[in-house]
């Protein structure tokens, strides 16, 4: 007997060509998106108007589904948000290949998403890291980019350190779903803000996600001086002795290339447990020899 086929959230209930209008093209600009929708790129837009100008534009394919009562756009917003602004410009001749989708869930939105431009360059992980974390409320403000590596470094610190989970690379960003994350994830937005390029390694994050998980608020208070370079007048503290060596590792490209992923995971652990042991510091120790640290509470 052969296997049930499984059910992916969707179906198409209409397709139809119509004709490009500025009208249409500014009803369509105009629906409301779907959370799964990617932030609006300008070198995208740059990209669709130069082909414009050149006359290179050919059918668009524009997508909408019906979830939940309300009609959302699915695929087309770089495309309308061009056309609307082409003042005066507008091409004639040009069709819409319009397709209308029934979504059952939200879970549905995002599996729809990801069959657009369903080729190895078209949706990149970023791009489906941000369509699941559109599905929620509560973390539509926090920067794709912060949600995205914030995930990854949940994934990697439950399979290496708590040894909790097999997730894979395709299926980790289904972590937007569990609620308790929300709070860790909205807090690392807010870290980032800061201009702390050398925390945002996946290991890193991994750590930063293992210190908060045993102490919240001295996580927070820990990390926070580690993004502001440490504790002024005190060299020795380990937020201090930490936010040095990452800059370091990020500047001496030599020394950095022999290290692991795992590396960067010990050393900033080291560092949290001698913050929460109230030890001072010289250096950061992150040899991984004898098995990894579990952050102290």
């Amino acid at each position: 007997m052969p296997a049930q086929q499984q059910q992916p959230g969707f179906r198409l209930i209409n397709s139809e060509v119509k004709t490009l209008t500025k009208e249409f093209a500014e009803y369509f600009r105009g629906l409301e998106p779907s959370p799964t929708e990617r932030e609006l790129n300008p070198s995208r837009l740059a990209h669709l108007r130069a082909k414009a100008d050149a006359g290179q534009l050919i059918t668009f394919g524009w997508s909408t589904a019906k979830v939940g009562g309300k009609t959302v756009r699915m695929n087309g917003q770089h495309s309308s948000n061009m056309l609307c602004e082409l003042n005066g410009s507008f091409p004639t001749g040009l069709k819409v290949h319009l397709d209308e989708y029934q979504v059952d869930t939200p879970d549905g939105l995002a599996i729809l998403f990801r069959q657009f431009d369903d080729r190895k360059s078209g949706r990149s992980p970023a791009d489906v890291s941000g369509a699941y974390q559109g599905l929620h409320e509560a973390l539509r403000n926090v920067p794709h980019a912060f949600a995205k590596i914030g995930v990854e470094g949940v994934a990697w610190y439950r399979r290496e350190i708590d040894k909790t989970s097999n997730i894979t690379a395709d299926d980790r960003y289904v972590l937007f779903g569990e609620q308790a994350l929300h709070g860790f994830l909205c807090w690392l937005g807010e870290l980032f803000s800061i201009k702390t390029p050398e925390l945002k390694r996946m290991t890193v994050v991994a750590a930063m996600y293992g210190t908060f998980t045993k102490n919240e608020k001295e996580a927070q208070k820990f990390w926070g001086q580690v993004a502001r370079g440490g504790v002024e007048y005190e060299d020795d503290a380990p937020a201090t002795v930490l936010d040095a060596w990452l800059k370091a590792m990020a500047e001496d490209k030599r020394t950095s290339e022999r290290l692991v992923p795992a590396n960067y995971y010990q050393g900033c652990i080291y560092a949290w447990n001698a913050y929460r042991e109230g030890r001072a510091i010289s250096a950061i120790k992150c040899k991984t020899d004898k098995g990894l640290h579990q952050a102290a509470e």
